[in-house]
């Protein structure tokens, strides 16, 4: 899912600022790549791809805009972490129903989601070697704004792994119903 502008915004002023001063054993994800993650596939059949999209549309077109608020950066996991990811907070439990949509829409194309349940978090780095505790205090303690956004646009992305980090190919975007708050 793709980022409320102003939430958007608010993140890539911190990973602007961290990401020219600390390099060092960071991989910062770029500003287009931000967003939320509601369904990892893996490997896909290419033949599957326009079904999955117009199956897709039919998930997303009468559904309302999730409203989430950042909560703040976290460090995953807590003991030598890997990831640096603003962690999230929806407004009620509708993007969790929508997720478990996704999940049975590829198990009726022969696709095993991922067991894992459902974090809702933007990944806003890989860290690649120990940082220093000053570092990691720094990124826990960055404020956001604590609004409610709202999450209304899916994209359908394919993902390229390369060594400096994935490439994301925006497959198909579809909007969701917006709401009022």
């Amino acid at each position: 899912m793709e980022l409320p502008y102003a939430q958007k915004e608010a993140i890539l002023e911190h990973l602007n600022i961290w990401s020219k001063v600390h390099k060092s054993g960071i991989n910062w994800v770029k500003p287009d790549n931000l967003h939320l993650t509601l369904l990892f596939i893996g490997d896909t059949r290419s033949g599957d791809i326009p079904d999955l999209k117009e199956e897709l549309f039919k998930a997303v077109v009468n559904t309302p805009c999730f409203r989430m608020k950042c909560l703040g950066f976290e460090l995953f996991p807590a003991k030598e972490p890997r990831l640096l990811w603003v962690k999230l907070e929806a407004e009620d439990d509708g993007v969790f129903r929508f997720a478990k949509q996704l999940n049975r829409l590829v198990r009726d194309f022969d696709y095993i989601p991922d067991a894992k349940a459902l974090k809702l978090h933007i990944t806003a780095a890989r860290i690649k070697s120990p940082q220093p505790a000053w570092l990691e205090e720094e990124f826990l303690k960055a404020a956001l704004p604590q609004d409610f956004g709202c999450y209304d646009t899916v994209t359908f992305y394919q993902s390229i792994l390369k060594p400096d980090g994935p490439v994301y190919v925006p497959l198909e975007q579809f909007s969701m119903i917006k709401k009022q708050g």
